[in-house]
C-alpha cells in the first residue's frame, strides 16, 4: 500500500465499526472508547440489525455463514481463542476476511491444567472421589512423577509451557512438532510427526496440544492407542477429533491405557449418554483448560493492538492461515 493509498484508507475508516461480540466488561469497554474515539463499538445484541455496516468483528463464537453473506464491508475477525478453525467457515474462507486469533495467552493456563491432570490421575484422585462418595475408606497406591516420560503432542506455546513445568517436576520430556528445528533445553527428544510411534511407546503420560485442524482428526487410531504402554494416561487439551470417541471408550475399558483426562470433544457439549461420563478411569472438564480469571488482562492487549493496525492499514498479527486453520 503507498502512502496515498494508506491515506486515504486511514480517512475511510473514521466512524469505524466494530462489533464486540463477547461479553467484554464495561471498564475495557470504556477504555475501548476512550482509546478509539473514531469507532463505533457495536455490543453483542446490536451487531445484527445493520451488518451490512460491520467493518470488524471481536467474536467468541462462530459467525453464521448466512450473517457472513450480509456483512460485504468485513474484513477482519479477530478470535478469542488461539485455535481458530472452528471459526473458518466456508462464508469466512471465501471472503477476503482476514482472521486474527488470540494464540499464546493460554500456554500458562493450559499448561497448569495439564499438570493438575497428571497430578490427578498419577495420585489416584478419581478413585479417592468416589471412595469418597460412597463413604468408603480404601486405601489406593498413588504413583511417584519423578523419572516419569511425558509424551506432548505438539511443542507450540501450550506444549513448551507445559514441557518446561513438567521438566522442573523431574519427568522426562518427548515431544513432537510439525517443523521440529532445534531442540529446547526442556525437552530431551524432539521429532517430526513421524516420531509419534516412538513417543507412545515411551510416555507413561500423553499430551495432546495439538491445533483441532483436519490435518489432526484421528490421529490417535487403534494403531497408535494400542501401542501405549498400558499404565499410561492420556490427556487431550486442545483437538477433540484427535481420537474418535467409541474407540477411546473400548481402550479404556478393554485396560489398552489406564485412564484419561479430557477437555476437548468432537461435540460439544457432551452428550448425557456418552459412556465416557461413568468412566472410573476418566476425568471429565467442560472446556476449562485454558480459561483463567485474568483473561481480559491477556486478550486487550492483543486486540487493541490489531485495531490500531487496522484502523492504519498496516499487516495484523497473529494472523491465522484459512487454509491450515491456524
Amino acid at each position: 500500500m503507498t502512502r496515498k493509498e494508506q491515506r486515504l484508507y486511514v480517512r475511510l475508516m473514521e466512524n469505524c465499526r466494530v462489533w464486540i461480540r463477547v461479553k467484554i466488561p464495561n471498564e475495557e469497554l470504556r477504555a475501548l472508547e476512550r482509546e478509539f474515539p473514531n469507532v463505533y463499538f457495536l455490543l453483542h445484541e446490536n451487531g445484527t440489525r445493520d451488518p451490512g455496516q460491520i467493518d470488524a468483528v471481536f467474536t467468541e463464537e462462530p459467525l453464521a455463514d448466512d450473517l457472513v453473506t450480509r456483512m460485504p464491508k468485513l474484513r477482519w475477525l479477530h478470535v478469542t481463542w488461539g485455535g481458530a478453525n472452528v471459526y473458518l467457515t466456508p462464508a469466512v474462507k471465501g471472503h477476503p476476511i482476514e482472521v486474527t486469533g488470540s494464540k499464546g495467552i493460554h500456554g500458562r493456563s493450559f499448561s497448569e491444567f495439564a499438570i493438575a491432570c497428571i497430578f490427578a490421575l498419577a495420585k489416584k484422585l478419581p478413585q479417592c472421589w468416589e471412595n469418597q462418595r460412597r463413604k468408603k475408606w480404601e486405601r489406593v497406591e498413588p504413583e511417584e512423577l519423578e523419572g516419569k516420560t511425558l509424551g506432548i503432542l505438539g511443542l507450540g506455546t501450550v506444549g513448551s509451557e507445559l514441557a518446561r513445568k513438567a521438566k522442573a517436576l523431574g519427568l522426562r520430556v518427548v515431544a513432537t512438532k510439525r517443523k521440529p528445528g532445534a531442540k529446547p533445553e526442556y525437552v530431551d527428544e524432539l521429532g517430526s510427526p513421524e516420531f509419534l510411534p516412538v513417543l507412545l511407546a515411551q510416555a507413561d503420560f500423553v499430551v495432546v496440544c495439538l491445533p483441532s485442524v483436519p490435518a489432526t482428526d484421528r490421529i490417535l487410531g487403534e494403531k497408535e492407542l494400542r501401542s501405549m504402554k498400558r499404565s499410561a494416561y492420556l490427556i487431550n487439551l486442545t483437538a477433540g477429533r484427535a481420537v474418535e470417541e467409541k474407540l477411546l471408550v473400548k481402550a479404556l475399558k478393554e485396560g489398552w491405557i489406564a485412564g484419561a483426562a479430557l477437555d476437548a470433544f468432537a461435540k460439544q457439549p457432551l452428550s448425557p449418554d456418552s459412556e465416557l461420563w461413568d468412566l472410573p478411569n476418566v476425568i471429565i472438564s467442560p472446556r476449562v483448560g485454558g480459561a483463567t480469571g485474568n483473561r481480559w488482562d491477556l486478550l486487550m492487549p492483543i486486540f487493541t493492538d490489531n485495531l490500531k493496525r487496522f484502523m492504519a492499514g498496516q499487516p495484523l498479527q497473529n494472523l491465522v492461515d484459512k487454509e491450515r486453520g491456524y
